[in-house]
């Protein structure tokens, strides 16, 4: 048999060790590719072809799994080589999300674009890594859609223990790929972790030996409490995340193995799949939507008496050590000053720092910042003050190190707006 057909959107070519995709890639073909990877490996040829081009559309859900199987393939010595898509929106997508880089590195370089809603695909093996992805994906989150505090809470507690699990409990050695995107039209906030490592059910089994099956394993990964060592942690972050996701209404979808479970605050599927269809490694994706309803403290509950609220990174790294009021520093912006979109990402930024912490004043230090755009202006300041009002703009922002052009054209664009405003009324 020269080729075999895994299901309609995925092919393994056994005479030139093809496997070739067609359609959309999600979450639901996982197991068809493990099924390729492992026919692959039981023709005994050690060159793999990877053909996208006839893909239409894809996810993070269903190529971070295809990326961190074929780096598993490629240190075990096997090479690796891509056919991108021919659709010209999918191509570009590959390689702007570094999907293309991290399934064949050396074919394609990595982007260093930057992306408004979208952490694109990122690579850690270690904890200063992971907490970089962590500081980097609330930042892409602050900038694009405006939240309220308790899902920034849940979203960060979330996404932090899921990376902080590929470290301390997958031993995979090439780490972990984590790619997420905000939605701000539809109030979403969607991620995916993926790692090639041992699995839910080989890492339980340390304590909890009579476990025989992956969906035993992510059951029991799911309860509040359950770790294969306290030493490692307490064993509520899969459970933790799980509850954030559905509490907004949201979801959580694990693989591991053979099994894969998809939870909403409705109902939790199971799927079991044949031994041919092992997932060697964890795939977390969540969904979670923006909600006023959300209580972070009720969905880290874990049955304490006393209710738990974690901090952010509004706390960590907005607040100012010895002052009850907030700090965004200008020249850590990575947004640019020149056009209206970023100033509109600030202005966002800025209206979800003042209702994490409405009782503390906001400082914008501009030094360094020796210019911007009226237009930037405008978006940032203008749109901010009609938006808060003057008293509450006066009593809630202090602009502090502006150089006189800054100055005047941030007074410029608050005088435009109030005269907009005026002649509409």
């Amino acid at each position: 048999m020269t080729y075999r057909k895994i299901n309609r959107n995925t092919w393994f070519r056994k005479k030139d060790s093809t496997i070739e995709f067609t359609g959309q890639l999600n979450s639901f073909n996982v197991k068809d590719i493990c099924s390729a990877v492992n026919l692959f490996k039981e023709s005994s040829n050690s060159h793999l072809t990877l053909d996208f081009s006839k893909v239409l559309r894809a996810y993070p859900n269903g190529v971070l799994p295809i990326i961190s199987s074929i780096d598993s393939l490629r240190n075990e010595d096997y090479s690796i080589y891509v056919k991108l898509p021919q659709n010209n929106n999918m191509r570009r997508l590959f390689r702007s999300v570094n999907w293309a880089h991290f399934l064949s590195p050396t074919q394609f370089e990595k982007s260093e674009s930057q992306h408004d809603r979208h952490l694109v695909t990122r690579n850690f093996k270690d904890e200063k890594e992971q907490t970089k992805i962590v500081n980097d994906f609330m930042d892409v989150v602050l900038r694009s859609i405006e939240l309220p505090k308790d899902i920034i809470s849940g979203l960060e507690w979330s996404i932090n223990e899921i990376t902080d699990n590929v470290l301390n409990h997958s031993q995979s050695k090439q780490g972990g790929f984590v790619q997420a995107s905000t939605y701000p039209k539809n109030g979403v906030i969607a991620f995916a972790v993926a790692d090639s490592g041992r699995g839910i059910l080989n890492s339980l089994q340390e304590g909890f030996p009579t476990l025989r099956t992956d969906m035993q394993a992510i059951g029991e990964a799911v309860k509040a409490g359950v770790t294969r060592n306290p030493k490692y942690g307490q064993g509520n972050g899969l459970a933790g995340s799980l509850r954030v996701a559905t509490l907004t209404g949201g979801s959580l979808e694990v693989t591991s193995g053979k099994a894969r479970i998809i939870s909403t605050k409705e109902e939790t599927k199971k799927n079991d799949r044949r031994e041919f269809q092992l997932y060697k490694g964890t795939l977390v994706c969540g969904q979670i939507n923006v909600s006023n309803d959300f209580s972070i403290s009720k969905a880290l509950n874990f049955g304490m008496s006393e209710s738990y609220e974690p901090g952010n990174v509004i706390d960590y790294h907005y607040e100012m050590e010895d002052e009850d009021c907030l700090i965004l520093k200008m020249q850590s912006e990575t947004t640019g000053f020149g056009t209206r979109r970023s100033g509109k990402q600030i202005n966002t930024k800025i209206q979800n720092l003042i209702k994490a912490k409405p009782d503390y004043p906001l400082v914008i230090d501009w030094e360094g910042i020796p210019v911007i755009s009226s237009s930037f202006a405008d978006e940032m300041i203008g749109k901010l003050f009609i938006k808060l009002g003057a008293i509450s703009f006066s009593s809630l922002i202090r602009n502090v190190n502006m150089e006189p052009l800054i100055r005047n054209l941030l007074d410029k664009a608050i005088a435009q707006r109030l005269t907009q405003s005026q002649d509409e009324e």
